[in-house]
């Protein structure tokens, strides 16, 4: 198997850590909640909070890198080098890692030691959290807008995941900024744009790997002896 066949793959592997890890909490207390209903949560989902945030912010935080890699190998090879490349390079970066600096405070709300005080760390470590969140979802738009961009330039891949990752990318400035504002409809949007993301993430991979099947198959051909 060819190394850009393989790392196609990682979409799907970043899909499916953020369903299972939904899957396995959801509804966490935000962190103006208070202390107390902060530490009584945590106490309780303990475990399942910190295989939660080896998944999501983790696994999906690496697998995001890889599936950076795999569009800029596909783009290169579809039109060279390119300025765009760097952006879309740097931008999965960048998101990988402030995806695994979050997947360390998340490990702390684990933390039997930050759970025997009063609940205090607890709210700082959330708004930490919450902050990154900001950043991140922006480097996670620059890097659909910047894909977006070079899908229309080389149309290599088809036209409508372009449309379909400049609306991300859109959302995902809009919805970052609800982190940082109580105005629900930012709420909303947050919400809205992880399906999204999601989506786009697993239809650019298989359209990624069709068309590096179909150009291995065309190279497979044999050709006749004259």
């Amino acid at each position: 198997m060819k190394k850009n066949n393989w790392l196609n793959y990682a979409g799907f592997v970043y899909v499916a850590a953020w369903i299972i890890g939904l899957l396995i909490e959801s509804g966490s207390p935000a962190p103006s909640a208070g202390g107390a209903t902060l530490l009584a949560y945590f106490t309780a989902h303990r475990q399942s909070h910190m295989i939660q945030s080896y998944l999501i912010d983790g696994v999906a935080g690496i697998a995001i890198l890889l599936f950076t890699s795999a569009m800029v190998d596909h783009f290169r090879k579809a039109n060279g080098a390119s300025a765009l490349l760097q952006v879309v390079l740097g931008a999965g970066i960048a998101a990988t890692s402030l995806s695994l600096v979050q997947a360390g405070f998340q490990q702390a709300l684990s933390n039997p030691d930050i759970l025997a005080t009063d609940g205090s760390s607890l709210t700082t470590i959330l708004v930490l959290v919450n902050q990154i969140d900001t950043f991140k979802l922006m480097t996670l738009s620059v890097l659909s807008g910047a894909i977006s961009m070079l899908v229309f330039g080389t149309k290599s891949i088809p036209a409508w995941l372009g449309w379909l990752g400049a609306v991300l990318s859109l959302t995902l400035v809009i919805g970052g900024f609800s982190f940082v504002s109580t105005a629900p409809v930012l709420t909303y949007v947050l919400f809205a744009s992880l399906p999204l993301l999601l989506f786009w993430v697993g239809a650019m991979s298989v359209s990624s790997l069709r068309i590096d099947e179909r150009d291995r198959s065309r190279t497979d051909i044999p050709v006749k002896a004259i």
